[in-house]
């Protein structure tokens, strides 16, 4: 399975854009047609670490095509401004801030990994505003049945700098150092980049991630609430979150469709941009 992916991209292009509420300032960048088929906005949410450019722009780009599609900083996050959110609630309450700032009333939300925890307290907290969720290379938050990441996988993601190496492991199949050059070489080509995260952005992402993967926010008992159009993306070979728990995951939610993308890891749509922008165009449309 592959994807021909060509450049250049909007994304690379696209403008930061700031809206203020509630004392902070939220970076985000939109793109998208001029006049959308469908105008439900689609709201990306980032993994623990992750900016506005670690966005991967091919794969921006494939949804952007037909999508009205918005790239969002939390709070601290690169040039927003504001406290480092420490707990998935806080997190999700800024992003709803943030829509209601842009006049929006509903949205679609997309989320890879610690964003998808994001997305699952978005549709809980506020069903009204989401209407359909993307999980990508994402959990449901604690189970005594999930099978553990790797041993190596979090000291990894917690390395100050990520080699060529770190960003194979953390988000590609073993063996699929081609694709993991070629996400590289797409996210380098934005120079007007945003800040990394600092340490103590790092620490507050770190307790959130930890308290909702460890369960202590008891959001997997509350799947079965989530209503919601659900399409769970995952790597067969992911080693945040193994293919077990994304079963798991699909078990739990109501209405739910379970994409399994084999030899891929945790971020199967670094590595197949165009086919998983068009199987999610596909989810908004149909589901």
């Amino acid at each position: 399975m592959s994807s021909s992916v060509s450049g250049p991209f909007r994304a690379d292009e696209v403008k930061t854009r700031y809206v203020e509420t509630g004392g902070v300032r939220f970076a985000y960048r939109r793109l998208g047609p001029d006049q959308p088929a469908d105008p439900t906005p689609v709201l990306f949410l980032h993994r623990f670490r992750g900016t506005l450019d670690d966005w991967d722009p091919a794969f921006v780009d494939a949804l952007a095509a037909t999508r009205d599609v918005i790239l969002f900083s939390d709070a601290g996050i690169g040039t927003s401004t504001g406290e480092f959110a420490d707990n998935v609630e806080d997190k999700a309450r800024n992003a709803v801030a943030f829509v209601r700032a842009l006049g929006l009333d509903t949205v679609d939300v997309l989320g890879f990994s610690m964003g998808g925890f994001s997305c699952q307290e978005m549709a809980l907290s506020e069903p009204d505003l989401v209407r359909k969720v993307v999980l990508i290379g994402s959990a449901g938050g604690g189970s005594s049945e999930m099978d553990p990441p790797t041993d190596i996988v979090f000291p990894i993601a917690l390395h100050p700098e990520y080699t060529f190496e770190d960003v194979r492991y953390l988000f590609f199949a073993e063996g699929r150092e081609e694709e993991t050059q070629a996400y590289i070489d797409r996210v380098a080509v934005r120079k007007d980049r945003e800040p990394i995260v600092p340490p103590e952005g790092i620490e507050a992402l770190q307790k959130a991630a930890v308290s909702f993967i460890t369960g202590e926010t008891k959001h997997f008992e509350r799947l079965k609430e989530i209503e919601h159009p659900v399409l769970i993306v995952s790597g067969d070979q992911d080693n945040f979150f193994p293919a077990k728990n994304q079963w798991l995951l699909f078990r739990e939610l109501p209405n739910a469709q379970l994409a399994m993308y084999p030899q891929a890891g945790h971020g199967p749509h670094q590595q197949h941009p165009e086919t998983i922008a068009a199987q999610i165009e596909r989810f908004l449309t149909h589901a």
